[in-house]
């Protein structure tokens, strides 16, 4: 595959915006996931990052799909993505045969997912390895070097991206605010989903209008996506409306 400079420019643009407005880690995160999907030839990608503990989690992923996976990965110890972060250099798989001959549990998970091949690139930040961008195929085939490099180059921002946004504080903070936005994405996903099913509307739509509402309400994301969650049980047996207005763009 041929990457398009311009695609390429675009995403870089979008998710600098995130740093020039001062946003979340967490919003970084998705926009940057969404758009190695989009430039790349991957069917599916995750973010994986070290927690306050030193511990990797899941802070982004482009679907449920792949989120199972890596949550898998996690919880097995088994996979690629994990290998990438323990040896801070890059693993690919070009096919589901590679996959099952070094990741036998992984693997079947994977088929399962429709995934057969995969590349990953260590996130690097001061000089250590702090997590692992993972690129999933739902097609045999090795990733080509150009998309390998734009790989490296989009985990590289996104870890600076990150830096910079925790850059007001130092140490243990840092450290905080980061498990704060691992923390925020479970109830994030939760959000989404209530309004994907609510309005009928894909969950990156979903994620779109959180946001929009958390810019224009000068609010965090988390607590957007905690007063959606918590219209589910305004009126048990369906989901109610919530109790102010929903995130923009869809009345």
């Amino acid at each position: 595959m041929e990457v398009r400079a311009d695609a390429v420019a675009a995403a870089v643009a979008d998710v600098a915006r995130v740093l020039a407005e001062r946003g979340e880690p967490l919003d970084l995160a998705h926009r940057l996931v969404r758009h190695c999907a989009r430039v790349l030839t991957a069917s599916a990608v995750g973010l994986l990052v070290e927690d306050s503990r030193g511990a990797l989690q899941l802070l982004a992923a482009t679907s449920d799909e792949v989120r199972t996976v890596e949550l898998f990965q996690l919880q097995e110890e088994e996979g690629p993505c994990l290998d990438c972060y323990r040896t801070g250099a890059p693993t690919a798989s070009p096919d589901a045969e590679d996959l099952r001959r070094r990741w036998p549990r992984f693997a079947e998970l994977a088929a399962a997912a429709g995934i057969v091949a995969v590349h990953t690139v260590p996130v690097h930040l001061a000089g250590r390895t702090i997590g692992a961008l993972n690129l999933f195929r739902d097609r045999e085939g090795a990733f080509s070097t150009a998309e390998a490099d734009v790989a490296h180059a989009m985990a590289g921002f996104g870890a600076v991206g990150i830096s910079q946004l925790l850059q007001s504080a130092e140490g243990d903070r840092v450290r905080e605010q980061l498990q704060e936005a691992l923390d925020s994405r479970v109830v994030l996903e939760q959000a989404k989903g209530v309004l994907a099913e609510r309005h009928r509307i894909h969950p990156d739509d979903a994620f779109d209008r959180l946001r929009a509402q958390a810019r224009a309400e000068r609010r965090r994301l988390r607590d957007v996506a905690l007063e959606v969650v918590g219209t589910l049980h305004e009126e048990p047996g369906k989901h109610g409306e919530p109790a102010r207005q929903e995130p923009a763009g869809q009345r």
